[in-house]
């Protein structure tokens, strides 16, 4: 695969867990390269991978409720991670996020090098990840907002403007939305709506204009991704079968139609002008990005209507792996790949395809149950009930294990 080259390299050097999930104190040196843990389930694998995802994104892939992140009957939690942006130099990036329990609320804290951030914005992009989940199957088989959330999060990681619109697109159109259903009650009620249409037709400008620059950026990024994401998948699947992801832009105007290219600020304002008496008569609006929605295609064939299990995990996969390195292709810098249970559906020759992908990043981390098919292809730690061993040392493993059950702890 062709990428652009890299400034430097970027892997979680060290990791620290107080008091989140089922680990109570947890300091954790990595290595570059292909790292995997191991171990039953429910044992704290996923957690790992989780943690990390927060502290790339401030947010859990797994949970909306950061309580469920504090450890059980715990006040507080605290996730710390040195982060090495160019191997063999030195260069490091330090980051902290704590959770403090405040009566019914969850007090947060970011913290980059020690210094307080306030802004969101200015924490992404601070570490890179591309993370699999199980539960991004959703992406495919879910409802639009699924994969309209996995833009927003993509894109916002690497574009800040990207960031900054989205939330002035959220504002104007609540904004449009209310001003609409305020329309609603004066007609009813038979008052002056005063110079109510000419606000709207602000809320119009400022919608369709933040509104055209996201449809653009989602449109570009399948523009780039596309060429990337055929080629990874021919190579993990076996098969010179195109697979495609169409992009469906939100306007009535082009609705239901694979975008073929082009801008965006006529088609908008255009959608809303067609849209006007039934976004009056409804009190919403119905074109912008978010209508969008994207559909995943085999060839010809709608992989969400009639794609097999399998095929669909091999296309998320993929797509996974793809929008990896778009994101180095887009940065200059390479993320750091998580791939929970990524492996255990996979027969041995797209097993070896997708681990052969993952050590062509600087740094991947793989959760699997047994992990004998790896030999020395990675570091491997064996995880149980919270508590982190490197593989070599089994004496200790087993010691470690049975320690556990003897003692065993509140975790969920």
């Amino acid at each position: 695969l062709c990428v652009f080259a890299v400034n430097f390299s970027m892997v979680v050097k060290s990791l620290r867990l107080s008091n989140f999930r089922n680990y109570p104190a947890q300091e954790l040196h990595l290595p570059p390269g292909l790292i995997a843990f191991t171990g039953d389930n429910g044992q704290g694998k996923t957690n790992l991978l989780e943690a990390i995802c927060v502290l790339a994104t401030t947010k859990s892939p797994l949970v909306e409720r950061d309580r469920e992140l504090i450890r059980w009957h715990e006040r507080a939690a605290r996730l710390y991670a040195e982060i090495e942006l160019s191997a063999g130099r030195g260069d490091a990036r330090r980051l902290e996020y704590n959770w403090r329990v405040e009566g019914n609320s969850i007090a947060r804290e970011m913290k980059i090098g020690g210094v307080p951030q306030s802004a969101v914005a200015d924490w992404l992009g601070q570490l890179q990840v591309v993370a699999f989940f199980p539960h991004d199957l959703e992406l495919l088989s879910g409802e639009p907002e699924e994969r309209r959330r996995f833009l927003n999060l993509e894109l916002g990681k690497t574009q800040p403007a990207y960031f900054a619109d989205v939330a002035r697109y959220r504002r104007a159109l609540q904004q449009r939305n209310a001003l609409l259903r305020h329309l609603i009650d004066s007609r009813i009620q038979k008052t002056a709506p005063g110079d109510e249409k000419g606000t709207l037709g602000e809320w119009n400008r400022q919608v369709a204009g933040y509104g055209s620059r996201i449809l653009a950026a989602r449109a570009r990024f399948f523009s780039e991704l596309t060429p990337i994401l055929s080629e990874i998948h021919a190579k993990l699947s076996g098969q010179d079968e195109p697979f495609s992801i169409d992009y469906l832009p939100g306007l009535s105007m082009l609705k239901g139609q694979k975008y073929e290219g082009g801008g965006f600020s006529g088609p908008f304002h255009a959608s809303l002008e067609r849209d006007h008496t039934d976004d009056m008569r409804r009190g919403i609006t119905n074109s912008g990005p978010h209508r969008d929605d994207m559909v995943f295609k085999l060839g010809d064939m709608d992989l969400r209507r009639y794609g097999s299990q399998g095929q669909q995990r091999l296309a998320v996969l993929s797509l996974k792996i793809a929008l990896a390195h778009w994101v180095e292709q887009s940065t200059g810098e390479p993320p750091i790949l998580l791939l929970d249970d990524a492996l255990s559906e996979l027969d041995a020759t797209r097993r070896a395809l997708l681990l052969e992908e993952a050590r062509s990043f600087p740094q991947s981390v793989v959760t699997a149950t047994d992990a004998t098919f790896l030999n020395d292809a990675a570091a491997v730690y064996t995880v149980a009930a919270g508590r982190i061993i490197p593989q070599e040392n089994d004496a200790d493993v087993e010691k470690e294990i049975e320690n556990e059950q003897k003692t065993p702890q509140l975790a969920f």
